[in-house]
């Protein structure tokens, strides 16, 4: 019933997570695109700009309402009697084919676009976007940016923004030029309006960006020198690999701003996007310790996909039907491996494996990222990142998230392990030492049995011959012989016994006062022994080593056992200063610090009792109840 209910919360939050994705990323192709974002009417390569529409709204990105004119670049003065070969929206198409299959990849063409104002002259602002090549820009006739085209003295953009004053009448042209690109020409929306709002979207763009690359980069390092210091069979290594990836494939609009340009920045984004899905199947295969015949072929694929587009970069292709089809590929891809990622995380929670309910709900963000990308395709970010980005940052925070807990249970459980090889040690100490004064006390009460005859004969002649003088004498000099060294009875239960033996005799090594209160108890309680000797050890391990904050002479223990009524109850005070609590552990173990305590607790409410600790004036107090009822004792 406990399991049915646990699955049924589990599908609702699942439910929950995918409705949140589809909203949050139907928000962001709302109110976060270029292609969404209000703008003035175009037509036929004309944008008319309205005065009082443009003072309430002084930014928008020229998306519509361009010339596009194949196969030529034509300054400003030889485009007046040119015909457009046809008037698009910018990214309609991925380059200079126009939608045809046949025509050439790359080439060389003209952008251009006319604004009419109410003639108030104004100082505008336009940012060319990632244009992959290399152009010239023109605005009223003055060649504003060239790149890559040889002109001498041509202005080098020293950022991405360019600013001018016009008024009645705004002409851009565009010339570019392209022989190699993955795209060609203009393929993302000009932002324009005011210089400060401009700039303000720029900034706040390059800032988001900044964020997101130095929590990932962040991330990557703490991955890496953890990876490093300590050998844990965690794949830590393979994160850091991730926000590599996460970071090259976000960091564009960064490098644009600084102004470093060249064909090498869109390739190392292309090669980030993609890395991201081979490593995201890795890294989720590995945490749940699937076979490796469940990812290793997406992970190859993943590998092929990335040479593939090194290989686009040092080959071109001729053809626009040749991109075409590497983009399939490319989307075909991206689906095989959100399709097995899914897969392998139901797979992995039919069988209960550890973490696949987290990582099928970062699976499933990730599945809704692609999903909304083929639904809502016409999207630009304008502030924000790709679909695919956001879901790799969330998947990357679910990760490292998993990893942290998985490495803090590592711990726990090395701790643990720890604790019961101590109390392993201390019981077998403990029973030794008893063993060792048990057969002690035996062999001198074998001696002295030996030797009661030839004592008993010479009793028995001095009470003959009346010499009862050299009787007392003889009696006072044989009567200290007579005592031997026995284990000491506290309780009447042996492993108490033997665990309280090496406990006050180290106390007594300390110059520590111990003060008992011990009721007599059965010779079988119904407690694991183990936790009876950890529950000890703890309590009187904490007990020394509070003492040994105080002064030598104030150093004092008190310890009380009572049974009654099938209810076992252990009191322990010491005495403590009052700053006791700021100074660190004394323990030479380190990472032992801080988990007697939680411990004790544990080993009470194991046996339906309960472990209350407190300070009072100069003293630290630890009370413990368990109860014998065997119902109560669940093994945790």
């Amino acid at each position: 019933m406990e399991g049915k209910r646990k699955n049924a919360r589990f599908a609702l939050l699942l439910a929950a997570v995918l409705l949140s994705s589809v909203l949050y990323f139907w928000l962001c192709w709302r109110f976060d695109n270029k292609y969404t974002y209000p703008r003035p009417a175009a037509k036929m390569g004309v944008v008319r700009l309205d005065g009082d529409w443009y003072e309430d709204s002084p930014f928008f990105y020229l998306a519509d309402g361009w010339a596009f004119y194949g196969g030529r670049l034509l300054s400003p003065e030889e485009i007046a009697g040119a015909e457009p070969d046809a008037y698009l929206y910018i990214g309609q198409y991925g380059g200079f084919d126009l939608g045809d299959p046949a025509a050439p990849a790359h080439g060389r063409a003209t952008y251009r676009t006319v604004l009419l104002t109410d003639g108030t002259e104004r100082d505008y602002a336009l940012e060319l976007t990632e244009i992959f090549s290399r152009w010239r820009l023109w605005i009223n006739g003055r060649l504003m940016q060239s790149v890559g085209m040889g002109d001498a003295d041509a202005p080098a953009p020293g950022s991405p923004m360019v600013t001018f004053t016009a008024g009645e009448r705004i002409e851009i042209v565009v010339e570019v030029e392209d022989r190699d690109g993955v795209y060609s020409g203009m393929v993302y929306p000009p932002a324009f309006g005011s210089p400060s709002e401009v700039s303000r979207a720029s900034f706040l763009r390059v800032i988001i960006h900044c964020a997101a690359c130095a929590v990932a980069a962040l991330i990557g390092l703490l991955c890496l020198l953890v990876r490093s210091g300590y050998h844990f069979s965690i794949p830590y290594g393979a994160l850091a690999l991730l926000c590599l990836c996460f970071c090259l494939s976000t960091a564009w609009p960064i490098a644009q701003a600084l102004g470093w340009q060249g064909g090498v920045w869109p390739v190392l984004e292309r090669l980030g996007t993609y890395g991201l899905f081979p490593t995201l199947a890795w890294l989720q295969a590995r945490i749940m310790a699937l076979p490796r015949r469940a990812y290793y072929p997406v992970c190859a694929a993943g590998a092929a996909v990335c040479a593939g587009i090194l290989l686009v970069r040092v080959f071109p292709a001729e053809s626009a039907g040749t991109l075409m089809a590497w983009s399939g590929v490319l989307s075909a891809y991206k689906w095989a491996t959100a399709l097995c990622m899914l897969a392998s995380c139901w797979w992995a929670l039919r069988r209960s494996l550890r973490y696949s309910r987290a990582l099928l709900a970062g699976s499933c963000v990730f599945a809704c990222a692609l999903i909304m990308d083929r639904l809502l395709p016409l999207y630009e970010p304008i502030l924000l990142g790709w679909f695919i980005e956001q879901a790799g940052g969330v998947l990357i925070l679910v990760i490292c998230g998993v990893l942290c807990f998985d490495t803090v249970r590592v711990y726990r459980e090395r701790d643990a392990l720890h604790m019961r090889e101590r109390v392993a040690e201390v019981q077998l100490a403990a029973r030794a030492e008893q063993a060792r004064l048990s057969e002690e006390y035996v062999r001198r009460t074998r001696e002295q049995l030996h030797e009661s005859r030839s004592r008993l004969t010479l009793i028995r002649y001095y009470l003959d011959v009346g010499a009862l003088g050299e009787l007392s004498d003889y009696l006072d000099e044989i009567a200290p012989k007579l005592g031997g060294t026995a284990p000491q009875d506290y309780t009447g239960h042996s492993l108490i016994d033997a665990v309280l033996a090496v406990q006050l005799a180290r106390a007594a090594q300390m110059d520590i006062f111990v003060e008992l209160d011990l009721a007599r108890l059965p010779e079988k309680l119904p407690f694991d022994d183990g936790d009876l000797t950890s529950l000890l050890m703890n309590l009187l391990d904490n007990a020394m080593e509070g003492c040994q904050r105080s002064a030598a002479a104030e150093r004092w223990i008190s310890l009380g056992i009572s049974w009654a009524d099938g209810e076992m109850e252990v009191l322990c005070r010491n005495s403590a200063c009052e700053d006791a609590a700021d100074k660190g552990t004394s323990k030479a173990d380190k990472r032992a610090h801080g988990f007697g305590l939680p411990i004790i607790r544990e080993i009470a409410k194991r046996y339906g009792g309960a472990a209350t600790a407190g300070r009072e004036e100069g003293c630290f107090s630890v009370e413990v109840r368990m109860k014998a009822s065997r119902e109560a004792h669940a093994c945790p």
